[in-house]
């Protein structure tokens, strides 16, 4: 009886142990997940760990895409290189492997088209994002992030140029978009992604397929604080539905990081 109770002892010691060393991690992404973004990245950097440094690169990737930030490109920057530490502790951490490839693409997509050219983002993005299919072909968020970076390259360099330098197209970003969202159909920061690089790129063309991803947006529920974000932004689209002009001045403002007039609580 006695060795009974002593392995019952035993293991609560070890899940108490387990839960005490988890508590910074979800003390960091409760802060996340409810919006306190800056918080979020305070306290994952202070973790100094793989999972603390890929919650604040995240965190931060989140802000850029938000217009929470002044400078969109430094902060990609800072984000990648905070993903970048995290795989030096964790080669094998998936969050981070994402995160270092989602950061990548905000810093290309930020940057001027002579600065991502001088230092190959383009191609360092793509390096990144093959890595993540490659180890996690089930991660929808890598399917994503390819499309992303076919629509991003043709949005930048247009049809012909973006497929003789890149080998970038159209068709290929939608087809690795529309896979993504097979996998994960409610996802609204993918959705909302795919939405506003379709009206960037040509919003008369892309208009029908665009107001129905737009009306799924507004009808899906949001999770999280970002969900929640990213839905507040693509509801300014929503009384502008019948304009593809203005759907297109929309989505660029978006994809540019421009910040936006209401802030979050905290700022950078």
């Amino acid at each position: 009886m006695w060795r009974r109770s002593f392995t019952y002892l035993m293991v609560f010691s070890w899940a108490f142990m387990a839960s005490a060393e988890n508590a910074p991690l979800m003390n960091a992404r409760s802060e996340l997940l409810s919006g306190n973004y800056d918080t979020a990245i305070m306290l994952g950097e202070d973790m100094g760990t793989a999972e603390g440094l890929s919650l604040a690169a995240e965190t931060l990737s989140a802000k850029v895409m938000l217009g929470y930030v002044d400078d969109p490109k430094d902060s990609a920057k800072r984000a990648r290189k905070l993903a970048a530490k995290a795989l030096k502790l964790d080669g094998s951490s998936r969050e981070a492997h994402v995160q270092f490839a989602l950061a990548y693409g905000f810093e290309t997509q930020s940057s001027s088209p002579f600065r991502a050219w001088r230092k190959k983002l383009p191609q360092k993005t793509l390096s990144a994002i093959e890595t993540v299919r490659a180890k996690y072909p089930d991660e929808p968020r890598g399917e994503a992030l390819l499309g992303a970076w076919h629509l991003g390259i043709i949005r930048k360099a247009g049809a012909k140029r973006g497929a003789k330098m890149f080998e970038a197209s159209e068709e290929a970003g939608m087809r690795h978009y529309e896979l993504a969202i097979d996998q994960s159909p409610n996802d609204i920061v993918i959705l909302s992604n795919y939405t506003a690089t379709l009206l960037a790129i040509d919003a008369a063309r892309h208009h029908e397929k665009a107001k129905r991803l737009l009306l799924h947006i507004f009808e899906t529920p949001s999770s999280n604080a970002i969900d929640q974000d990213v839905k507040s932004r693509m509801l300014q689209f929503k009384p502008h539905l019948e304009d593809p002009k203005t759907l297109m001045m929309l989505a660029e403002q978006l994809l540019d990081g421009e910040r936006v007039n209401d802030l979050p609580p905290e700022s950078e």
